[in-house]
């Protein structure tokens, strides 16, 4: 299923040449340089196309190059070792007559017997270049610089070479007789290579099998090197004598379409997000990118306090949708009357394994319900604090000390998170598990230990029990919850002890009695009460008797719970957390009306 999607993207890629996708049998190649030759194989001179400030070269579709392990060329496309016998290694100068012996076979094998003026060009070019007079060629020592120390590293003659007989003619690569010859060869090839033929498992047309699958770069954590999404290395994956790739019966040209758009994701930023340990890649059936980008923006919300040189250039349009759309759901996309709530669209998680990709996740569903789904995180999480909106990373960190040197999450976190979000399910037990700990631990409670905790309470009430649960963003005065009021009323104690002493207080109640007062209440609580009466004696005015006064008559029962499990230990921890920023909401005005006063 994952294949046949990717496959589907790749057709509607390759229909929009905006989108510059290889058809199957070529790939996007990158060269540093271009060589100016004549018809009579005569090097008249070489252009370096690196931009000194982007330090990029160019890049053009080419058939596949023809390149294998050990000593192999490739077409009017190489690098110096290979099209002028010459490379720079520590400083020294070398000479590669063998890889320039490969080069000039190839090429004469291939081209010696054509007519374009291109062909005829690079046959007589390798004829008659001597790479023993190399390095004395002034338009070769144009592009060396002298190392100044011993064995310093050059970095001249780095990238592949292209041709042209003049700076406004057009590439070799470009000439239709070698692009022919170029993939009728490496038709031959892969003919000769592909030992099975079958029926192929995506598109149902019958061909060669691909043995080997290309591998893939970009994924967070995987080989620099890449690695493939399928591929067989365990004698326990064979059956009926199918080795390696032969198991899975995805014909080559299958193999070329998923890969191709899968490595046009993850060489992007548009298309791609790193989730945790995963990275995360989503395409909607459309060429318009306006779905993606409408996705991205509301999973990857820009940090408020993000510095302005590092903002993300966004487009204002795009914003207002995400906006509406956060706001009211998929009737925000009414408002761009192009915008289909019914184009499928798809989340692929990855993640690095032994030698391949991992799958963590992979969905697919209409826009408008991913929309819907993200929309209603946002509602579910949603918490008063210093941001409106937390992204999914801000609440896996929920799950690490703040202490900790090593700030590693459980690798397989991120995915679930991200599956309970698009899918709309209950959070993993995990996540609140492990808030609810590091809320009891932390000096502080922060906003995200909340919003974890919150988001898996409202979808635990709704989704298992069939019923709204009474947690909103704001504190809720009316709730008589025993886990929740005592919360509350032990934010209200922990204020009455810093407005009897003082803010600046080395330890406080919260410091030394909160993860018991959350577990065991009735261990902590008529202590800390007792102990509340000659903080009361100290402070002016009645607001904090009251205060306290009312918490506790909200209590049922005269005694408090021996014991709390982990759903009234989070309600416990949303109380205090709702009500202290309620208190210093309140003390925050005060000070400002003595100010303006």
């Amino acid at each position: 299923m994952i294949l046949n999607a990717l496959c589907d993207y790749y057709d509607i890629l390759a229909e929009d040449s905006e989108y510059n996708i290889s058809p199957f049998g070529f790939k996007n190649t990158d060269f540093s340089y271009v060589a100016i030759i004549s018809e009579e194989g005569d090097l008249r001179a070489i252009h370096f196309l690196v931009d000194p400030i982007t330090g990029r070269g160019k890049s053009a579709i080419m058939p596949v190059d023809m390149k294998i392990s050990g000593i192999a060329s490739s077409p009017v496309c190489d690098n110096f070792a290979y099209i002028f016998g010459i490379s720079v290694k520590d400083g020294v100068k070398q000479l590669e007559e063998k890889k320039f012996t490969a080069a000039k076979d190839l090429h004469l094998s291939m081209f010696d017997k054509s007519h374009s003026k291109e062909t005829k060009a690079i046959v007589n070019f390798f004829k008659k270049w001597d790479i023993n007079k190399a390095w004395e060629n002034e338009i070769i020592l144009q592009h060396y610089i002298e190392p100044k120390k011993e064995k310093e590293k050059v970095k001249d003659f780095q990238g592949n070479i292209v041709f042209k007989l003049s700076l406004d003619a057009p590439y070799f690569h470009e000439c239709d007789e070698i692009k022919k010859i170029w993939m009728d060869e490496n038709d031959k090839k892969e003919r000769l290579k592909n030992e099975r033929s079958a029926q192929c498992s995506i598109t149902g047309e019958f061909g060669p099998i691909a043995k080997l699958h290309y591998q893939l770069k970009g994924v967070k954590g995987a080989s620099s090197m890449g690695t493939s999404l399928v591929c067989f290395n365990k004698d326990s994956d064979l059956s009926y004598n199918l080795e390696q790739s032969y198991n899975s019966a995805v014909s080559q040209k299958a193999m070329f379409k998923y890969s191709t758009a899968l490595k046009y994701m993850l060489d992007g930023k548009t298309q791609k997000m790193f989730i945790g340990d995963d990275t995360a890649v989503f395409w909607a059936s459309s060429t318009n990118t306006v779905y993606t980008d409408i996705f991205s923006g509301m999973l990857d919300i820009e940090d408020e306090d993000v510095k302005e040189e590092d903002r993300k250039v966004k487009d204002e349009e795009t914003e207002a949708i995400i906006k509406t759309v956060l706001k009211n759901g998929t009737k925000g996309l009414y408002v761009k009357p192009e915008l289909k709530t019914n184009v499928n669209f798809f989340v692929l998680g990855l993640a690095p394994n032994a030698g391949r990709v991992s799958v963590r996740y992979f969905m697919r569903d209409s826009f408008g319900n991913f929309c819907e789904k993200i929309k209603i995180h946002y509602d579910d999480i949603g918490i008063v604090g210093r941001k409106e909106f937390l992204k999914i990373s801000n609440l896996l960190s929920a799950t690490v000390s703040s202490k900790s040197r090593d700030k590693k999450i459980n690798p397989l976190l991120g995915g679930a998170v991200t599956t309970a979000v698009l899918s709309g399910n209950i959070y993993p037990q995990i996540l609140f598990n492990q808030a609810i700990l590091r809320a009891k631990t932390e000096d502080k409670l922060f906003q995200n230990h909340a919003a974890a905790i919150k988001g898996y309470l409202v979808r635990k009430s709704r989704l298992l029990y069939k019923k709204e649960d009474e947690l909103h963003m704001y504190l809720n005065e009316q709730s008589v919850n025993t886990a929740y009021v005592l919360g509350r009323t032990f934010a209200v104690l922990e204020m009455i002890q810093k407005k009897a002493l003082g803010d600046k207080i080395n330890t406080t109640i919260k410091d030394k009695y909160f993860a018991s007062a959350c577990s065991n209440p009735s261990l902590v609580f008529p202590s800390l009460i007792k102990l509340a009466q000659y903080h009361l004696a100290k402070i002016e005015g009645n607001y904090f008797k009251n205060l306290l006064t009312e918490c506790l008559s909200l209590i049922e029962g005269d005694t408090f719970p021996k014991a709390m499990n982990m759903d009234s230990q989070g309600r416990f921890i949303l109380g205090y957390y709702q009500q202290t920023q309620k208190l210093y909401e309140k003390r925050n005005k005060n000070e400002i009306n003595k100010e303006e006063e």
